[in-house]
């Protein structure tokens, strides 16, 4: 007889607990390789996770966001104290970009290049406001062929020239077998967008 499938938890979770550490563990990976990429001419400041809430088609919600130690400097000096996960966690503030990526097709990365104006009415902007970011690199995460969330990296300077080896290791992680796509398969509700 099979053993009955453990039911999976809704998101959005709570902060201190075992999926928060399972998300946050594979985006300190993801920065770690990242930040491994061979004459990296930008500095990588960050990487962010965000999933749609269950139950819903494009309803993001903040799940995990680690900081390079340059960025914590960074973010130090200008003055803010708390990190944007503490900020943003549970955050469920639409955005243009998480819709555009949800949306790519197959295989893209979606860029974003920050300007003067907010891209998504309401933004906090917490990249360009607490890490002087110019630039962010995304990809959908999907699973069963769904989009379930985002999987995002952020710049300080253009990384377009690194931007086979940062797209190789974002698609690695949001859309094949890797920790982070097994950990959201296994153990969470993703509803996805059909």
């Amino acid at each position: 007889m099979a053993r009955p499938r453990p039911q999976r938890h809704r998101i959005p979770f709570g902060r201190h607990s075992t999926h928060f550490a399972g998300i946050q563990n594979s985006l300190a990976l993801v920065l770690y390789e990242v930040k491994a990429i061979p004459a990296l001419s930008r500095t990588i400041l960050w990487v962010s996770c965000r999933l749609n809430r269950s139950g819903t088609i494009d309803s993001p919600v903040f799940v995990g966001w680690v900081e390079d130690i340059q960025a914590i400097r960074i973010r130090v000096q200008k003055g803010y104290l708390f990190a944007p996960i503490d900020i943003r966690f549970g955050d469920t503030h639409p955005s243009k970009l998480y819709s555009d990526c949800l949306n790519a097709a197959p295989g893209q990365l979606v860029p974003r290049k920050w300007t003067s104006k907010p891209e998504s009415p309401g933004s906090q902007e917490i990249g360009k406001n607490f890490y002087d970011e110019t630039h962010r690199r995304s990809v959908p995460i999907k699973i069963k062929g769904c989009s379930v969330g985002t999987l995002n990296a952020a710049f300080q300077g253009n990384p377009a020239a690194e931007d086979m080896n940062i797209e190789k290791i974002l698609f690695h992680w949001a859309q094949k077998k890797s920790g982070l796509v097994d950990y959201i398969e296994q153990n969470l509700d993703y509803s996805p967008k059909r």
